[in-house]
């Protein structure tokens, strides 16, 4: 029975905790917005309506998520020079970026949380520890993106496209053009590498580390020079 003030009931034994810990095992299977309300209520045999009791909307939710992924994040040592900070933060939390399929994207359009806060505020220090002044915001801009975003193209999850796109996909487009030399060569070196599962990870990971290099050295020459 709803309580006198019209507020929807609380079901024994859920709390935000219990809802958070469950639409996180959603977003880990399904992708951060490949469920609903509906789905969560089902997974925790409560009624939609309780879970509005605790969370307003689906994004807080997910704010919810980001911040319990977020707190797992181990911010590298601080006495490393910033690209190597750089470099190991990166690494460090790709593999839970390429997890939980949306995660990427949805940092990279600035859903800001609570959690995300304190690696914001150690990366940001440790540009302007480098130099780079009021040139600061636009180093970490150009920094996060660009990462992230290879991410995000790496979890076949590309914001903007109806559907998603996968490499084999991409293969496929790319070889129907067999007349150019240029294609030829991405195929060869890039493309097959990538949907061979013998060797995807590992083409994959250099890739990255190459253009986390590649934008750390770019935003140096180009923002401290």
């Amino acid at each position: 029975m709803c309580a006198a003030s019209g507020r929807a009931p609380r079901r024994i034994g859920l709390d935000a905790a219990l809802i958070t810990a469950k639409a996180r095992e959603l977003s880990r299977s399904h992708g951060l917005e490949d469920w609903s309300i509906r789905d969560l209520a089902r997974e925790l045999d409560a009624a939609p309506s309780v879970i509005y009791h605790y969370f307003p909307t689906k994004d807080a939710i997910l704010d919810s998520v980001v911040d319990s992924i977020s707190v797992e994040f181990e911010l590298p040592d601080e006495t490393l020079d910033w690209k190597a900070w750089f470099t190991q933060f990166f690494l460090s939390i790709r593999p839970t970026l390429l997890t939980y399929r949306g995660l990427s994207d949805r940092l990279i359009a600035g859903k800001m949380t609570r959690g995300l806060v304190p690696i914001v505020d150690a990366a940001v220090a440790k540009l302007q520890e480098a130099g780079f002044g009021e040139r600061t915001a636009f180093a970490y801009s150009m920094i996060f993106n660009v990462a992230v975003s290879t991410i995000a193209a790496r979890t076949h999850h590309v914001g903007g496209l109806k559907g998603s796109l996968d490499t084999g996909t991409m293969l496929a487009a790319f070889e129907s053009l067999s007349e150019s030399q240029a294609l030829q060569i991405i195929v060869r070196d890039l493309m097959e590498p990538l949907v061979d599962p013998r060797t995807s990870e590992a083409i994959s990971r250099e890739y990255f580390e190459l253009l986390v290099r590649a934008i750390l050295e770019g935003v140096e020459k180009v923002l401290l020079s």
